[in-house]
């Protein structure tokens, strides 16, 4: 029997595989889109010098939330999602998502994982970074390689 959940977070990314993750995580709370979430996780923008920006990357962040935003939006229209359950947070992602899961004590996070193996998985992912912190169920969405 699958388990019920009350509040689902999604992390998705700015490509065309984010409709297969929200997809999957709406059958998963059959079709209450106001348990679901929708969460893009982004790095702090560094300088060139590959240092933090300091005081004026709030500056930057809010040029990168508006950059993000339009994107984040239409995801939200084509699925029916409220807009009130959009969120930009800025860190590292695994971070911001088990954050944001556990701010809304979200009862499981939806992220979409390509599945590599060999060094690149050595490297890590999102994916496996978010699985190993999280504090509720953690469902991954298998995306294809083109």
């Amino acid at each position: 029997m699958m388990p019920t959940y009350h509040c689902l977070v999604c992390a998705v990314d700015l490509t065309a595989d984010a409709n297969r993750v929200v997809r999957h995580s709406l059958q998963l709370v059959q079709q209450n889109r106001q348990k679901l979430h929708l969460i893009h996780a982004c790095e702090h923008p560094i300088t060139g010098y590959g240092e933090l920006t300091g005081n004026s990357h709030l500056i930057t962040e809010s040029q990168i939330r508006r950059s993000i935003y339009p994107y984040m939006e239409t995801l939200s229209k084509h699925h029916d999602i409220p807009v009130k359950n959009l969120h930009i947070e800025f860190g590292r992602p695994a971070a911001v998502i088990h954050a944001l899961a556990a701010t809304l004590a979200a009862d499981l996070i939806v992220i979409g994982s390509h599945g590599r193996s060999g060094i690149r998985a050595w490297l890590g992912s999102t994916a496996n970074s978010v699985l190993h912190g999280a504090n509720c169920d953690v469902l991954t969405v298998r995306i294809k390689e083109n």
